[in-house]
């Protein structure tokens, strides 16, 4: 899909050829890692600049999305045009070869309404449009959404067992993958990439690095520094966040804010002594693999040229499940005294972020953001020394 932004807008032609990258997701695929690479500028394309607009993500544009295809009077429809409208004027007036917008939150939004909005706003941004995204297998896709949740401090999750939470999956159609990959191929055709969240199948098996290229077409590229976000949480490490998100009285942006900040700081520590991962049991394993096979076989027919890539990591995760079904109870995993401490400090925090005065989601946010403004000044001053 590509537009002549002088045909389109009766602008005048572009300097030279701008592409607009819109990556969509999904969740839990690497996106983090790729954001962080941009957003520290870590990122060095051949003969190639990138605009990348954003101090992380671009994850609102889901709640822009949708309030922009509710909006039922023309006053509404206007206001919710704005943001978008901002960000096209953005884009409109970079030199950069490529502008990229990354937000995986827009595997939430119909592929048919993102396609509108780009048609309606960004249409004579670039002389292309491209769209990427990376899909992980069923199996994987569950138990990493599930220990999402957890750290997030979803209230249904933190109440469920990984049965429970993947049975419920199950009855929703939630990660049946075949249905919505097809609607976003429809739509963007030939300029719609889906790439395969499985290491052997990455560009030099780190997802980065696909990345920059699938989505740039193959431009040699460099990276500087470390572009790997902070690990999955250990059990142990959920845990003790679980207990925390226990007492919280809090919305979900809060609680989501809050497990990004522990995820963060857990990173910067040595790791604990002992770091159980959340695995599949047989049985559950078993279950997955009959409910989403046909779906991963639609998925390899229609998207990776026949090759049985879901089909087989459906397999895998049967052949390295362990027996029984590992709890997520913390008093498991953290000695009597441990639990104690975190009762109580839980109980102080939960207290403090209760204090109306503050807007805890944005500073906790702004603070996420201000650690990585740092993180890209300090790497450019020892750069420069």
């Amino acid at each position: 899909m590509k537009f002549s932004s002088a045909r389109k807008a009766g602008r005048q032609p572009m300097p030279h050829h701008k592409t607009l990258i819109f990556h969509i997701g999904d969740h839990k695929t690497g996106s983090t890692s790729i954001q962080l690479a941009f957003a520290k500028r870590l990122i060095k394309l051949q003969g190639n600049s990138v605009f990348y607009p954003a101090a992380l993500a671009m994850n609102v544009l889901e709640k822009q999305c949708i309030a922009y295809s509710n909006a039922t009077t023309p006053q509404a429809r206007k206001k919710a045009a704005r943001p978008f409208q901002k960000l096209a004027a953005q884009i409109r007036e970079t030199d950069a070869s490529f502008t990229l917008i990354s937000a995986e939150a827009l595997e939430n939004v119909p592929a048919s309404l993102l396609r509108k909005i780009v048609d309606t706003f960004f249409a004579d941004c670039a002389d292309e449009i491209r769209v990427i995204a990376y899909v992980r297998p069923h199996a994987a896709r569950i138990t990493s959404s599930y220990s999402e949740r957890v750290k997030i401090g979803a209230p249904l999750v933190l109440r469920n067992t990984l049965d429970e939470f993947a049975a419920r999956k199950q009855v929703k159609g939630g990660f049946v993958y075949a249905p919505r990959f097809t609607a976003w191929r429809e739509q963007f055709g030939e300029s719609f990439t889906l790439r395969p969240m499985i290491r052997s199948q990455l560009h030099q098996g780190d997802v980065v690095s696909d990345f920059i290229h699938h989505a740039f077409g193959g431009i040699p590229f460099t990276i500087a520094g470390d572009s790997q976000a902070n690990e999955s949480l250990c059990l142990e490490d959920l845990m003790r966040l679980k207990v925390l998100q226990r007492h919280l009285k809090a919305e979900r942006d809060l609680r989501l804010k809050i497990g990004w900040e522990f995820s963060r700081l857990t990173g910067q520590l040595p790791p604990p002594p002992q770091r159980t991962k959340l695995q599949l049991h047989k049985s559950l394993a078993e279950d997955i693999r009959s409910t989403y096979l046909a779906d991963a076989r639609n998925m390899d027919r229609e998207f990776f040229g026949g090759e049985p890539l879901l089909e087989n990591e459906l397999h895998a995760a049967v052949e390295k499940a362990i027996p029984a079904p590992q709890s997520t109870d913390p008093a498991d995993y953290l000695s009597g005294s441990e639990l104690r401490s975190l009762e109580l400090m839980s109980g102080m925090i939960a207290g403090l972020l209760e204090e109306p005065s503050v807007a805890w989601p944005a500073f906790l946010h702004a603070k996420r953001e201000r650690d990585v403004e740092l993180a890209r000044q300090a790497r450019t001053a020892k750069a420069a020394e």
